[in-house]
């Protein structure tokens, strides 16, 4: 191993990670910050995603290769400064990096065979109009432009680069082209021969930007392209072990391109990001359905949220001391002090779903009860400790339009003025971050918003949302 940047600080929502929580992170989230850091300093360079804790100095996400696996790995740029603690010694640079793989051959005979013959099917299409291979394409807005391997323009399913793969792809190479294409409104698809069972870092960051999908010009390919006298392509789908799926046969109409990000058939991320905040909070739902307002001291309603309460506590294990705690310094019941606090937060999260203010622990009937019932809450002392926490859920979601109202302002400081506030570390936090991730955790939060899928009642509005799916 070698020496790493321990603390990487991230423009917020992110904000600080750690090297600890970069290697515990599933490898589909490190790749996502990967690419995300790489396509910023491709488009700007001087205004880097993620900083070196120390001299601030812009970092990247290295992967290095172990008898495990990739590790990912913070470093920094080549030409930050050498007297950082955590400095890793010089980098390669692009162009030195290229000629240490290529040795002056960039083109094999293969991936010549290859590109003509996918040529060739591209313009057996009757839709085509154009077809280049390894011709300079001029760019419509920026200065320089590229040399696709395949470019092709089909009509009204638009244009197509085509980018084939034989030896590993650099990241930064991976994050100019993107960009590249994006701007200039060609859809990039990258291109393999084969799937190795432990493929190079540079093949899986491509697959990153590509939501989990693979595409091959394999063997049957080929022979699909040749059946239907077009070009078709084997979709490989990643699975949820880190495997694949049965490959697809795929035709260019069968591609996911109206993202603006890449090209897939489809997306294996996202479902698993939204998945995380819906599996939490399914108990929860199921309990708040039956009825409201609810007396969380009620014996009976106590044990209708028993669920929901194991269930949370799976996730947060620190919820069964912080009870006995909580018992100890207040003699009274932690478990419903623990549903009244969540209670205002699902009360938050369904208003800013459904688009008027709703709640489930008070009899407010009036338009603006949810803002009564905050403000009625945070002037108990029992409450004033999460004055943060219900101003971050607020602030994150589709209410934020509330924290304009004096009353709620007005409560909000004042219990801020007159006690300690539960921070990130408190379980009550971390439950919270459980129970809404796309609200509480940075990084999930910043996934969602990089692919465009930050679910609309976890968008700050000015004015009132509009009705949506319950959260």
């Amino acid at each position: 191993m070698q020496r790493t940047v321990e603390i990487a600080d991230f423009e917020l929502p992110r904000g600080a990670v750690s090297i600890s929580e970069l290697m515990a992170m599933d490898r589909a989230g490190w790749e996502h910050l990967r690419a995300e850091i790489n396509l910023r300093h491709k488009a700007d360079p001087d205004n880097p995603l993620a900083r070196c804790r120390l001299c601030r100095a812009g970092v990247y996400i290295k992967a290095q290769v172990t008898r495990a696996g990739h590790i990912p790995l913070f470093a920094h740029y080549a030409g930050s400064p050498a007297d950082c603690p955590w400095y890793q010694g010089a980098n390669l640079v692009p162009d030195d990096a290229r000629a240490a793989q290529y040795r002056g051959h960039q083109e094999c005979a293969l991936h010549r065979s290859m590109c003509d013959t996918i040529a060739a099917f591209l313009k057996a299409d009757p839709r085509c109009t154009h077809v280049a291979v390894d011709r300079y394409l001029k760019p419509h807005i920026e200065e320089r432009g590229r040399y696709p391997d395949v470019y092709a323009e089909l009509g009204q399913a638009g244009k197509f680069a085509f980018e084939v793969q034989l030896s590993k792809p650099f990241a930064f190479e991976i994050a100019a082209r993107h960009l590249h294409y994006r701007a200039e409104g060609v859809a990039l698809i990258w291109l393999f021969r084969d799937i190795a069972t432990e493929l190079p870092q540079g093949f899986r960051d491509v697959i990153a930007f590509q939501r989990g999908n693979a595409f091959l010009f394999d063997q049957a390919a080929f022979e699909a392209s040749n059946d239907r006298g077009r070009l078709m392509l084997s979709a490989w789908l990643g699975d949820s072990r880190g495997g694949w799926l049965k490959p697809r046969l795929v035709g260019l109409d069968d591609l996911d391109r109206g993202n603006g990000r890449s090209v897939f058939l489809e997306d294996r991320r996202t479902p698993r990001l939204l998945s995380r905040g819906q599996e939490v909070r399914e108990k929860w739902w199921q309990a708040l359905k039956t009825g409201k307002p609810f007396d969380f001291t009620d014996p009976i309603v106590d044990k209708q949220f028993g669920p929901a309460w194991d269930s949370i506590k799976k996730y947060v294990p620190a919820l069964s001391e912080w009870k006995n705690e909580f018992w100890r310094a207040h003699n009274a019941r932690g478990r419903p002090h623990f549903f009244e606090v969540a209670a205002m937060l699902f009360s938050i999260a369904r208003s800013a779903a459904v688009g008027e203010e709703r709640v489930y622990v008070s009899r407010y009937k009036d338009k603006s009860r949810l803002a009564a019932m905050l403000n009625a809450r945070l002037s108990n002392s029992s409450y004033k400790p999460y004055a943060d926490l219900v101003e971050t859920m607020l602030a994150r979601s589709a209410m934020a339009h509330c924290l304009g109202r004096p009353s709620l302002h007005n409560a909000l400081a004042e219990a801020r003025g007159h006690t300690a506030q539960v921070g990130q570390e408190h379980p009550i936090w971390e439950a919270a971050a459980r129970l809404f991730p796309e609200i509480f955790d940075g990084l999930l939060r910043a996934e969602l918003i990089d692919l465009d899928h930050l679910p609309n009642w976890a968008k700050p509005m000015p004015a009132r949302p509009t009705r949506g799916p319950e959260p």
